[in-house]
């Protein structure tokens, strides 16, 4: 047998078995969460499958108009006062201080009020949010804040938001 046959044999009995044959993550890559680990003291891996939060809507009940801007991929959007934008906005994962620039970045008056983001580390899909641009300063969404799919995202009249579903 040949030395490619053998190498081609190990592969296939490795396989067989229950291993994988891999390549190395890039430098800098992003893991997908799919593979986070459910703890960072552990490092084991979660390869359940992660649902990403879709933001389907965003009412803006408030009497002035409310900017939106996502650092992921650094879109702007306006809503107008007591008015609503309809579109797509994947929630960005974010999994400490250094990565609260992708977040979605709520405004008005010139002065960011929130950074609203998917918790990397929470395996319900959790969306949190921080007044502070914190990842370790933020809370929940009040509302339908976990298991990811189509969201509306609600800035109420008094500046506070809320999550619904919306199927």
């Amino acid at each position: 047998m040949g030395v490619s046959h053998r190498i081609l044999a190990v592969s296939v009995a490795a396989l067989s078995v229950g291993g994988a044959l891999t390549a190395a993550r890039p430098a800098g890559a992003v893991t997908p969460p799919y593979e986070r680990p459910l703890s960072p003291a552990l490092g084991a891996l979660d390869h359940r499958a992660a649902e990403v939060t879709d933001i389907r809507e965003i009412l803006n009940k408030r009497s002035t108009q409310v900017s939106i801007y996502k650092g992921e991929d650094k879109t702007s959007i306006a809503v107008a006062a007591n008015g609503r934008w309809a579109g797509s906005m994947w929630v960005p994962w974010v999994g400490n201080d250094g990565e609260m620039g992708k977040s979605i970045r709520i405004s008005w008056g010139g002065t960011a009020r929130y950074w609203v983001f998917q918790d990397y580390w929470n395996t319900s899909d959790l969306v949190r949010y921080s007044t502070t641009n914190s990842y370790q300063n933020s809370v929940p969404v009040p509302g339908s804040n976990t298991g990811g799919g189509r969201k509306s995202l609600t800035v109420q009249s008094d500046g506070t938001l809320a999550l619904t579903n919306t199927g």
